[in-house]
């Protein structure tokens, strides 16, 4: 049986057995990372361990010299990133945008992989992340919706908000009213006015119930004193259909980017307003919420997310992945052109944007008595 001398304090030396120490039937990679690092391996008939003082110590040595061989292998296999919503909406650009670059920046060539699963407000997709191995290789693209849905089903989940780790937020674009382009709604003071002479009558999409941009229609609706009839959809794509279609009279919040090239010169849509602080850049032509009165502010982030059982290591690979990914200038000229704002968040930032939005979900939805 093989052992390992070790030199121990004052002159002593600790012989270690590999069952004794080596978890998880990890003894020829240890074998090999520890000869790597200059320790000498030795045959022995027997598993004598001398300088019982320093047992536990080699203990903890073999297993956290393991541990960076382990990350050092990583990625040996595909990438997935779950999306918890419909293909074909902005979300999922957004995904496939950071996918197709990231690949390049890992240290150990290897495909990343997107998935859809749709349902339950993004909660499908989350749940089906927390389930599997948190080694790396299972990933969620965390949007608003998820802390949406937190906020109002808590007690219906089997997971809470801390369960996941936000990797870094690649960008954001803001919400907005859009109408399609023959609405006879052609401000938002005309369709406030329109609302109010007709309480409950007029109908609008949303991309679901307890949905993100559900939350910002009912804000909307508190901040403007109106009450309008909310149509739900299974995704972005849905609802774009719906409102060109003239199935509903309007989308409310839905990203710019989620309304796509439907809002650009040659769309079938209207964007009424954005809410927003300032009025974006890509189309400086559209007026704020703020600027009609109603002090709104709202976007849809994007972010890269990993179950918090992931090892430290993993994450700190992903952590840079995602910064090289999200400086690359391809990265961000594509971006700007699918209407988002590049943002680049660290880790610790990210965590707070992602809290913050949680917390006013929370509260919006305890206003509305819509919270469990």
């Amino acid at each position: 049986m093989e052992a390992i001398l070790f030199p121990g304090t004052f002159g002593t030396q600790a012989w270690l057995s590999p069952p004794a120490a080596i978890p998880f039937g990890k003894w020829d990679r240890c074998r090999e990372i520890l000869e790597k690092g200059g320790v000498k391996m030795f045959a022995r008939r027997h598993s004598r361990v001398k300088g019982w003082v320093l047992f536990w110590g080699v203990v903890i040595l073999i297993s956290s010299a393991a541990m960076p061989g382990l990350a050092a292998d990583y990625p040996d296999k595909p990438i997935t990133i779950y999306l918890g919503f419909p293909p074909g909406g902005a979300g999922g650009i957004s995904a496939q945008i950071f996918a197709d670059c990231a690949k390049k920046y890992l240290p150990r060539p290897q495909p990343i992989m997107l998935n859809y699963k749709p349902g339950a407000a993004h909660a499908l997709a989350a749940d089906y992340v927390l389930k599997q191995p948190a080694d790396g290789y299972s990933l969620y693209w965390l949007l608003p919706d998820l802390m949406v849905k937190l906020a109002k089903d808590a007690k219906s989940l089997s997971f809470t908000r801390e369960d996941f780790v936000p990797i870094g937020i690649l960008g954001e674009s803001p919400c907005a009213i859009t109408v399609r382009k023959d609405s006879p709604y052609r401000s938002l003071q005309d369709f406030v006015e329109d609302a109010k002479k007709n309480p409950g009558k007029i109908a609008y999409a949303s991309s679901g119930i307890g949905s993100f941009t559900h939350m910002v229609a009912e804000v909307f609706q508190m901040r403007a004193g109106l009450t309008l009839n909310q149509i739900p959809f299974a995704g972005a794509a849905q609802v774009t259909t719906a409102v060109l279609g003239g199935h509903v009279s309007s989308w409310i919040g839905g990203s710019i980017a989620a309304n796509g090239a439907h809002i650009r010169p040659g769309g079938g849509l209207r964007v009424l307003t954005v809410f927003a602080k300032e009025r974006w850049p890509e189309f400086p032509d559209i007026p704020t919420c703020t600027e009609s009165g109603y002090n709104i502010e709202n976007s849809v982030w994007y972010a890269l997310a990993v179950p918090k059982a992931t090892p430290p290591s993993v994450i700190d690979i992903l952590q840079k992945v995602f910064k090289k990914t999200a400086d690359d200038p391809q990265v961000k000229e594509t971006l700007i052109q699918t209407a988002y704002k590049p943002l680049n968040l660290s880790m610790e930032e990210s965590e707070k944007k992602v809290k913050e939005d949680f917390e006013v979900a929370r509260e919006i939805f305890k206003k509305l008595g819509l919270a469990q």
